[in-house]
């Protein structure tokens, strides 16, 4: 079958494809490719938005079994080790982690070259547009959204870690969001790795800005916390409206950082990176208490906010906080109320239907454990 356009949306493509895998059943079949809308573009490929259809039924006039629309990541495919994005994504099952429906292998007739193609459902945006909505027209975020986001976030990562599961690169722009019903799923498991104990792994991962500071000294036996510093930036992000810590280079995002947490500590230095060469801005950038800094640098946060951001913006990640702690964190517990309501934007004063925040797998609550109480608290 050749390709060929139709008039759905922008032009689209449509082309056959011999064998498509269905993540859930483990069976393949032909199946006729649609692709009508690119909705990313990066280092790592494209990201298009298409349809499926099982080629059996294709030619019938009356049929009408398009599946999607989903959201289809194209990258070249790995020949000499299993692609590490594809292996996650078939194992995670969380309502917080996107999830796959189709993978399948597929040769280019421009280049020839041959494209791993992962099919998962798709949302309207990402949560760096939905923040850049708001500062567009110079306004926060609000703060019942920023809580509903924040905690999403937390809770998927209870799950990724307790699967070993590091992301690695945890940005606004690698969250999914749908500002209707508050629902969040964290994207993009492209430079994702399952951390094994005692073994080394390499420290130039996660973007720029969101890099945690062990990163930074070039540590190469991190933890999972290397997200919870993620999480950290895009809460800190949500509040502020850009980015926290923009450092113009590796070393000087050091600086940007200690602009506000401080001057480092020479042991998480050595700890980290004994034989680190760079500067170690042990000088004071500013006067005064850390927590008149955050209050200074986040004027719109509450006095619950700060405390959650000193917890997880900790130079040495053994004392960040955990996830499970993060999601029984005070902030939250306007989520834990029967009588919760939040509005959504574009909704006006129409209340709209929250998330299900508390609909928790018997694994995840093995996780939680004792915390419970405190995260379903008034729920009970």
């Amino acid at each position: 079958m050749s390709n060929r356009t139709t008039n759905q949306e922008d032009a689209a493509v449509e082309f056959l494809v011999d064998k498509i895998t269905n993540n859930e059943t483990n069976i393949s079949q032909a199946m006729v490719v649609r692709e009508y809308r690119k909705i990313g573009e990066g280092a790592f490929g494209t990201v298009v938005q298409a349809q499926l259809h099982p080629y059996e039924s294709y030619t019938q006039k009356d049929s009408d079994k398009w599946a999607g629309p989903f959201a289809i990541k194209r990258v070249p495919a790995q020949t000499e080790y299993k692609s590490r994005e594809l292996e996650i994504l078939r194992i995670t099952n969380h309502p917080n982690v996107i999830k796959l429906m189709y993978f399948f292998n597929y040769k280019s007739p421009q280049d020839h070259k041959v494209y791993q193609h992962l099919a998962m459902e798709c949302l309207p945006e990402t949560l760096q547009l939905e923040i850049r909505r708001f500062t567009s027209v110079k306004q926060s975020l609000p703060l019942t959204h920023i809580k509903i986001y924040c905690y999403q976030i937390a809770r998927a990562m209870l799950y990724l870690h307790a699967l070993g599961i590091c992301h690695r690169d945890i940005k606004p722009s690698n969250i999914l969001v749908d500002p209707k019903s508050g629902v969040l799923k964290i994207c993009d498991f492209g430079s994702a790795k399952r951390l094994e104990p005692n073994q080394p792994s390499v420290a130039y991962i996660c973007s720029r800005y969101y890099r945690a500071p062990e990163l930074i000294v070039g540590c190469t036996m991190y933890t999972t916390q290397i997200d919870i510093w993620g999480l950290g930036c895009v809460l800190g992000e949500m509040f502020l409206g850009r980015a926290v810590f923009q450092g113009s280079d590796p070393t000087l995002q050091l600086r940007e950082i200690s602009k506000l947490l401080g001057p480092p500590d020479k042991r998480f230095i050595f700890n980290s990176n004994p034989r680190y060469p760079g500067p170690l801005f042990s000088k004071p950038l500013f006067t005064g208490k850390v927590i008149d800094r955050f209050q200074k640098v986040f004027p719109n946060a509450t006095d619950e906010g700060y405390d959650l951001l000193l917890s997880v913006l900790q130079y040495d990640p053994a004392k960040r906080a955990t996830p499970v702690e993060i999601m029984a964190h005070s902030f939250f517990d306007e989520l834990r109320s029967k009588d919760f309501v939040w509005y959504a934007r574009g909704s006006g004063d129409v209340a709209s239907p929250a998330p299900s925040f508390f609909n928790f797998s018997s694994f995840e609550l093995d996780l939680i454990g004792k915390l419970l109480p405190k995260i379903y608290q008034f729920q009970q």
